[in-house]
């Protein structure tokens, strides 16, 4: 990185801190150096800002997977509208469930190995340990 780049990303953070500052005062500052500590996300956005974005991607990629689903389903396996729309009803409740905290990845991972065998690996996203170091990963 050169000294030109230092600058700028210290100006911005400056500009963020600012902002921060002149919306939720210094404790709004505090609780955001905090976050990004417990996290590691280093962007220039605060957290309300990233909290938004964040809901738009996960938005974004439950209906991108729904649409593999059915496509999958329909294709694969025949379903026709009835069995398609029977689909997303429950794929709708389970993305529910696990947007309301009654349910975790980790929960329906284990389930489905342990009915089918099936295992599904998701590294170590589900390591309790590295969830308290790095940040809520949920």
């Amino acid at each position: 990185m050169n000294l030109k780049d230092y600058q700028r990303g210290r100006n911005d953070g400056l500009a963020l801190a600012l902002k921060i500052v002149q919306e939720g005062g210094r404790e709004a500052l505090e609780a955001e150096i905090k976050n990004r500590g417990v996290t590691g996300i280093s962007v220039n956005l605060t957290q309300k800002e990233l909290t938004l974005e964040l809901e738009a991607i996960k938005e974004l990629t439950v209906r991108t997977m729904l649409a593999l689903s059915l496509s999958v389903l329909r294709d694969e396996h025949h379903y026709g509208k009835k069995r398609l729309q029977q689909f997303m009803d429950r794929f709708g409740e389970k993305t529910e469930c696990l947007a309301d905290g009654w349910v975790t990845w980790a929960d329906m991972c284990t389930s489905i190995q342990e009915e089918t065998g099936i295992e599904i690996d998701f590294g170590d996203m589900f390591d309790k340990s590295k969830v308290r170091q790095e940040g809520n990963l949920s």
